[in-house]
This record gives C-alpha cells, sequence and structure tokens, in this order.
C-alpha cells in the first residue's frame, strides 16, 4: 500500500529508466538520510564505513562488506560514517524481469524471519560491484541504454544475491521452495492484507485446509498464519504512524478498519502502546 500522505521516493516519472545505480562515497562529516519509503527495490552494498540502518522498524548494524535490502513500501533511513563507502542499485518491476529473475528477486526480499541485511565476503562485494558497474556503464551509455543488457546484467545480480542470501540463512531455517505453501502464502499476504484477513481465504486460494495451512506456517515461522496476518496488518499501521499526516481515525480508514475504537484496541493489544502513544514514541526516536 502506498499513502499519498506518506513521504514517498520514485525512480522519476513515465520517462524514466526502471533502473538506476547511486554510488556511497566519504563525506566530510557523517550522513544521516530522514525517514522515507519508495515504490521500487534496493540493493545496498557496503564496502567500508559503519553506522545503522533503519529498515522497516528494525536497527541493522553496518558492518563491512555486507548486503541490505529495501522493498518496495519499507521504511528506512540511513545513518553513515563520513568513511562509508558503497554502492546501491535501485530498480521496479517494471524493467520486464524474467520468471527466473522474479524467483530470486522474492529469495532475496521475502525470505520469512530474515533480517533485511546479511554479511558478504570481500570477493562478493567485488563480484557485485562488477556487475552493478556493468548496469551503470549500460544507463550512461551515449546512444542510450540497450533494455535487454540492463536487464541481462540485473539478472545475473539477482541470481548471485539470491544464492549468498540462501548460503547466509541458519541452518534451522532452509529456504522455501517456489511451490511451498508457506512461501506462496507469505506473498499472498504481502499484496492482501488489507483485503483478506481470514486464513480460510489464504488456504482455498492454496486448495488446502485452514488447518493444515496453519500447521505448516507455525513449524516454519513459529506463528500461527492468523497471526502472520495481524502483524503484518500491524506494521502497516506503524509505517503509517510514523511517516503518514494522517489522524488515527484516517489511518485506521487506510487499513479498512472502519471502526478506529476497534483498531485502537487491536494495536495496543499488540504493541503495548495506543496508536497515539506509538506515533510519539517512533517520531521522536527518528526524529520526525
Amino acid at each position: 500500500m502506498t499513502d499519498p500522505a506518506i513521504p514517498t521516493h520514485r525512480l522519476g516519472g513515465a520517462q524514466a529508466m526502471p533502473t538506476r545505480v547511486e554510488r556511497i562515497e566519504p563525506k566530510t562529516s557523517a550522513v544521516k538520510s530522514t525517514v522515507h519509503r519508495h515504490t521500487f527495490h534496493e540493493l545496498f552494498f557496503f564496502a567500508r564505513g559503519s553506522g545503522t540502518h533503519m529498515i522497516d522498524l528494525e536497527t541493522v548494524v553496518i558492518e563491512t562488506p555486507c548486503m541490505h535490502l529495501v522493498a518496495p513500501g519499507q521504511v528506512h533511513q540511513l545513518d553513515r560514517s563520513r568513511d562509508t563507502q558503497g554502492l546501491v542499485i535501485m530498480f521496479t518491476e517494471e524493467g520486464g524481469l524474467s520468471a527466473e529473475q522474479h524467483a530470486d528477486l522474492n529469495d532475496l526480499f521475502h525470505v520469512a524471519t530474515a533480517a533485511p541485511a546479511f554479511p558478504i565476503s570481500a570477493a562478493q562485494f567485488t563480484e557485485a560491484a562488477e556487475l552493478v558497474g556493468a548496469v551503470e556503464r549500460e544507463l550512461m551509455a551515449p546512444a542510450g541504454p540497450m533494455d535487454r543488457a540492463v536487464q541481462g546484467f540485473l539478472g545475473i545480480l539477482l541470481l548471485k544475491c539470491a544464492a549468498w542470501r540462501r548460503a547466509a540463512l541458519p541452518p534451522d531455517m532452509p529456504a522455501l521452495g517456489a511451490a511451498d505453501p508457506v512461501r506462496l502464502f507469505l506473498r499472498m499476504v504481502e499484496r492482501e492484507h488489507l483485503e483478506h484477513r481470514q486464513v480460510a481465504h489464504y488456504a482455498g486460494a492454496l486448495a488446502i485446509s485452514a488447518d493444515h495451512l496453519s500447521d505448516r506456517v507455525r513449524k516454519r515461522l513459529g506463528r500461527s498464519a492468523s497471526e502472520v496476518i495481524q502483524d503484518r496488518l500491524m506494521l502497516e499501521a506503524k509505517r503509517l504512524l510514523l511517516h503518514a499526516d494522517l489522524s488515527v481515525k484516517e489511518v485506521s480508514h487506510a487499513l479498512h478498519l472502519e471502526d478506529p475504537a476497534y483498531f485502537n484496541r487491536v494495536f495496543k493489544k499488540a504493541t503495548g502502546l495506543t496508536p497515539v502513544e506509538y506515533r510519539t514514541h517512533i517520531r521522536e526516536k527518528y526524529q520526525r
């Protein structure tokens, strides 16, 4: 969900390329971005430096070399030391990703319970930098970029990064197969959590029983399917309370909860704070 009241960064207008590269260069002093969100994917590769990166209200310490992931719609804020060096590649799915590239993208961004960052080796950073550099050169070609070349280099990068991501997972958390019901359930919840909050809806779409789906989800994630749905809704509520200049009533309506009193009760049960208390706390923390 992207609300017009939320500060949202886009790659550009209708004529903009669906892929862009930026380099993180040393500065004369530390740099702290504002809290914001995007409509596109971002892959951060940090070679050196230090700091913290808040990604969807989780603070990650920058420990180089490493890779950080920010998905469309997530809120984030980068607070980096002046000597930080690295690069970022940003891209939208409108760029014509293949089925295989979509699978790699899901392995990167939708690994259940995995942190939004993981370490990479110096050799992996160099390999990633070479591929990002190839994309960058193609984008800057005098005659204009060849879309298939950009997508080819991006596809190889996603393939490599997805493999590194899978290798970085704890032994007790193997990657989910493409047809795994838990993986499909998580993808559906990401798309449909505002409209559908019943486990039976997702189970029906997957052609399995609600009990079977709940068992599979609990074994894999340690939470019930209904808790996963509720947690995703509360995450969106937290994003809006941090970002959007909306009243609590308007946040409730944006979540398709028409009774603000019910939203207040559900939110306090989930977080221990009322929406107003949470907004005050989280905005002070991130100095919005």
